[in-house]
């Protein structure tokens, strides 16, 4: 058992969230800061999340996880294809900000923020 796991159990109780093991287990393959890149968040969110004591909302890094590391396929309406649930995200991120840098960059922009998946909240 990792002392990440111990952290988190010692955070969340014996039953884990799937998405904390998952996180755990990720870092403890590569290491926290990696992880927290891959996710787009920062290292500190990323150890306050796995010990629980994260004081905004866990859905943010809740998705996240599941999109970069438990991918499953989305099936995305703009493009109309099958696309990883990493690039849905990458294309969700980007469509937080609004550019002209492309036509299909603005399609994807504004497909995205019709997305049911897309998060209208504001960035914790």
């Amino acid at each position: 058992m990792s002392d990440r796991l111990i952290l988190a159990q010692d955070g969340w109780g014996d039953v884990l969230p799937d998405w904390v093991e998952v996180l755990v287990h990720e870092c403890d393959q590569s290491s926290q800061n990696v992880v927290a890149a891959k996710l787009g968040l920062s290292p500190t969110i990323v150890s306050q999340a796995m010990r629980n004591r994260y004081a905004g909302k866990l859905v943010r890094i809740e998705t996240a996880v599941r999109d970069v590391f438990m991918s499953a396929p989305v099936n995305c309406p703009a493009l109309k294809t099958e696309i990883p649930s990493a690039a849905c995200l990458a294309h969700r991120r980007r469509a937080e900000k609004w550019t002209h840098s492309s036509p299909f960059r603005v399609r994807m922009i504004r497909a995205c923020r019709a997305c049911p998946k897309f998060n209208k909240e504001p960035k914790e």
